[in-house]
């Protein structure tokens, strides 16, 4: 009976188009495991080699399958869902022909989870409000895409270089709305406001009302009239008003 089982399960377990079928002299038992091997194996060969094995996690467990003597043929099929939808549901069939000819189908459905990974940013250190990204603060690792933050960054050119606008713990995953272009003026800065034209160039002193970063419209006072004016920050130390 043991051996018989054994046999079976390697059948089943190099499923092709037409699975071949096996002679059994008794009663074969198929539990939950091996139902739901069958399944997981089938469908991650269905996904291909791009699919992540992590990524397919059982749902719930399907009912054994207890099968009369005769000859096996067993299949897996797709009853529904997709990648897309992150839920699939395989069917897997028994076929039993015994010595008269008459045929036993037994099936059993086995629910999945499917989840990709994705590739994502994270931090390898705990990084501070304001704090600049560098190289050495972040990595790209593979996470479970339900698990992801929305607006997570997938790529290192997205964060680094840039500033931190709240704090990071580590092997957190940096999304977009955690980061921004660095503030290179602050509120309060002495600035240099340039007025610039075909045949004139005015450059007075000014303190920042406002932070900005480089290439920002912020507001300026002018220390001399203690008039505001709106410029672009050019530099830390620039502002260029537009004439």
């Amino acid at each position: 009976m043991n051996v018989v089982r054994a046999l079976v399960l390697w059948t089943l377990a190099t499923l092709t188009v037409a699975p071949p079928a096996l002679a059994a002299t008794g009663p074969t038992w198929l539990g939950s495991d091996a139902v739901t091997r069958i399944a997981r194996e089938w469908l991650l060969e269905r996904l291909g080699p791009t699919m992540d094995a992590g990524a397919v996690e059982v749902a719930g467990v399907p009912r054994e399958l207890l099968l009369p003597a005769g000859e096996v043929a067993v299949s897996a099929t797709l009853q529904s869902g997709s990648v897309a939808t992150g839920t699939m549901i395989v069917l897997v069939e028994a076929v039993v022909t015994d010595s008269r000819g008459q045929r036993t189908t037994r099936s059993a459905t086995v629910n999945f989870r499917v989840n990709p990974l994705q590739d994502v940013v994270v931090t390898t250190r705990e990084l501070g409000r304001r704090a600049v990204i560098n190289s050495a603060d972040v990595r790209v690792e593979r996470r479970l895409q339900s698990r992801l933050p929305a607006n997570a960054a997938h790529d290192l050119n997205e964060v680094l270089g840039r500033e931190v606008t709240r704090p990071l713990a580590p092997g957190e995953v940096v999304t977009t709305q955690a980061v921004t272009t660095p503030l290179i003026i602050r509120r309060g800065s002495i600035v240099s406001v340039v007025v610039e034209g075909s045949n004139f160039k005015i450059v007075a002193r000014g303190v920042a009302v406002e932070d900005g970063a480089q290439g920002a419209a912020i507001r300026v006072l002018n220390a001399a009239s203690r008039r505001e004016v709106v410029g672009t920050v050019e530099d830390d130390r620039t502002v260029r008003i537009p004439f």
